[in-house]
């Protein structure tokens, strides 16, 4: 029975090797001040912080404090902070809560001396300035304006200033109708009805007409008994055809046809309704799709129609559209390593045999997802070379004593991960090339395996594998995935692409750990193993997240089939997602399944987990052609329903 480490007694006894050098016990004192600080011990946290006037991360120290205490402490002890360091990565969360601190305790006379719009640019924060100037006497009129002339909600903050603003008279009809059409604009039904009871009759009509086809688009566009003859009408007809597309594309298509045939007027927006339920069929991989794409005229710098027309035409196979749609996209876009293989492939399927050929060796001697799959396309080797990187010690011992970059490590060396990896990039701007490289091999010499990957990526040392795809965890890797009967080069290849081996990671939406674990999906999963999980910290142990991850990467496997690509897309969007964009009609070939996956995140994220499977099935086990048995063909999903998966 495995249970994590608790984070508390990591930091509290991290430092006791090297507690009897001096460096050891300013350790030993940051990380016991953090400690009083969160028990609220401040007399404590002061005499430990005044013990420690020469380390180097002392002002993280006095960051914490200022924001655990910002009510209680003198302002002029936040100002100190942000004057004396303004370049730290936490000074703008500082300065951040300092100004809403001071915006809700209408301090206007401080609020205003701190804030500097090109520093303090959201929205929230320019409306609290604009009350404090407005209390202060100053006219602010059409600042407020700017601000309130939006499609978007406006935030809390703003609600005073522009109920003050509009009490004054500062809303006429045309600005009022102004924002409700951006408001229509962004399908902002909740704005449309805040707005529409000051609105004008004939302005309130046509409020009404748009939330009419907003809640019900299908049955008001069956029945309108209005004529199309304004341009008003018709943009708002035409967006309610598109919304209705995201629900069923071929019968606002149907509703649309019909209305240009009663309303022959709508002709000159026929190519805005076939460009947006052309984008949606091929995201919804209707065979619609690409005829409708086809007939739509891309205005100037379409790329997303552009490029949606090849992934239609792939879809359906259509080798000779391919063709003329590749032809289409700008000469850069061309030259792209996707595309110029994606040539080959309809070269080859429509009788080029020898300029596909010529393509795919041009190809095959790139390291990477693209290369990888021309090299396959030639039945030869991957290219995949492994050079180390080195760098002359005195170039090492320069970044070594770089300030920022002696502070990330010191933060790292304190399990300060997220603050010292903030400011380790931080650090980078401005370094040459040389010096970054430098950077990343002394992360990794630190056993900072996260940011010397992340470091060396940008840089002409992708080659150096042992820094880029490091053989972490391995026994660990290498048991759960023999335990659950799936490829441990795969689970490589989801680490490295979810977390990239960062231990604490958390995603924006929650994911936690090594495999950026769901916490109820995590938990579930950690029931049906029997591992005994309470919490969050106990999810993000590397231990239990490697134990759970690859059950649950099993699970998604088996529902898949057995096909990695599915698979892999599941564990990234969710299983419903990967499953509703399988072929219906026949199958079909991965490496096009994979191009055409609608979410623009998940198809790169498919590709990457791909290549660097790829490259860790090499470093495991010395095979450069594992792509070829991963992605065969991937089957209709009425054969994954009928196998009960």
């Amino acid at each position: 029975m495995r249970v994590a480490r608790i984070f508390v007694l990591a930091l509290a006894f991290s430092s006791v090797a090297h507690a009897n050098t001096p460096l050891g016990l300013d350790r030993a004192r940051y990380q016991h001040a953090l400690t009083a600080l969160n028990e609220a011990r401040y007399d404590r946290f002061r005499q430990l912080y005044g013990e420690l006037s020469g380390y180097i991360v002392r002002p993280y120290l006095r960051y914490h404090y200022l924001m655990d205490r910002m009510r209680h402490d003198r302002p002029q002890a936040v100002a100190a902070f942000l004057a004396r360091y303004p370049n730290l990565p936490v000074t703008p969360k500082l300065r951040r809560a300092w100004l809403k601190f001071l915006a809700r305790h209408h301090e206007d006379k401080r609020f205003l001396a701190f804030y500097v719009p090109a520093l303090d640019s959201d929205v929230a924060l320019h409306c609290d300035d604009l009350a404090a100037l407005s209390r202060a006497g100053q006219d602010v009129a059409a600042a407020v304006q700017a601000v309130w002339l939006t499609g978007q909600s406006l935030p809390h903050s703003c609600r005073g200033v522009t109920a003050r603003w509009l009490k004054g008279g500062g809303a006429s009809q045309a600005r009022l109708w102004a924002r409700t059409k951006l408001a229509m604009a962004a399908s902002n039904a909740v704005l449309v009805k805040r707005l529409r009871p000051a609105l004008s009759p004939t302005h309130a009509l046509w409020a009404d007409r748009w939330l009419a086809l907003a809640a019900h688009p299908a049955r008001v566009l069956a029945h309108l008994d209005y004529p199309l003859t304004s341009k008003r009408a018709r943009h708002i007809v035409r967006q309610a055809v598109v919304s209705l597309g995201y629900r069923s594309p071929t019968l606002a298509m149907t509703l649309w046809q019909r209305l240009r045939r009663e309303q022959p007027v709508l002709g000159e927006d026929n190519n805005y309704v076939l460009r947006g339920l052309g984008l949606i069929a091929a995201a919804d991989h209707l065979p619609a799709a690409l005829p409708w794409l086809t007939a739509a005229v891309p205005f100037k710098g379409d790329g997303r129609l552009a490029r949606w027309r090849v992934r239609a035409a792939l879809r359906e196979r259509a080798w000779g559209d391919v063709l003329m749609f590749l032809g289409a996209l700008p000469r850069d876009t061309q030259r792209r390593q996707e595309w110029q293989y994606w040539r080959a492939r309809a070269l080859a399927a429509t009788g080029h045999a020898r300029a596909a050929h010529a393509i795919f060796v041009k190809l095959a001697g790139h390291f990477g997802y693209y290369g990888f799959l021309a090299a396959d396309r030639l039945d030869q080797p991957y290219h995949i070379p492994n050079v180390p990187l080195t760098e002359p010690a005195g170039l090492l011992r320069a970044v070594d004593r770089l300030p920022d970059i002696r502070m990330a490590h010191e933060l790292f060396r304190l399990h300060q991960h997220r603050e010292a990896r903030d400011l380790w990039f931080q650090a980078l701007h401005g370094l040459s090339e040389d010096q970054i490289e430098a950077a990343g091999l002394l992360a990794s010499r630190w056993g900072w395996r996260d940011c010397a990957i992340l470091t060396v990526a940008g840089t002409a040392a992708k080659h150096a594998l042992g820094i880029r795809f490091p053989l972490l965890y391995r026994s660990l890797i290498e048991a759960d995935a023999g335990r659950n009967k799936i490829d441990p080069a795969w689970v490589y290849g989801i680490i490295r692409q979810e977390s990239a081996f960062i231990l604490d990671a958390r995603s924006d939406v929650g994911a936690l750990g090594l495999m950026q674990l769901m916490p109820q999906t995590g938990f579930i999963t950690a029931r049906e193993i029997h591992l005994p999980i309470t919490g969050d910290r106990d999810l993000i142990d590397a231990t239990n997240n490697v134990d759970v991850g690859t059950h649950y990467l099993a699970d998604v496997l088996l529902r898949a089939r057995g096909e990695e690509p599915v698979a892999t897309a599941a564990y990234n969007a969710g299983p419903a997602a990967a499953i509703s964009w399988l072929p219906i009609r026949r199958p079909l070939p991965a490496d096009i399944w994979i191009e055409t996956i609608p979410y623009r995140q998940t198809r790169g994220y498919v590709k990457n987990v791909l290549a660097f499977t790829a490259i860790y099935d090499y470093l495991l086990n010395g095979r450069q052609d594992a792509l070829a048995a991963r992605m065969t063909i991937i089957p209709p999903a009425v054969e994954l329903a009928a196998d009960g998966s």
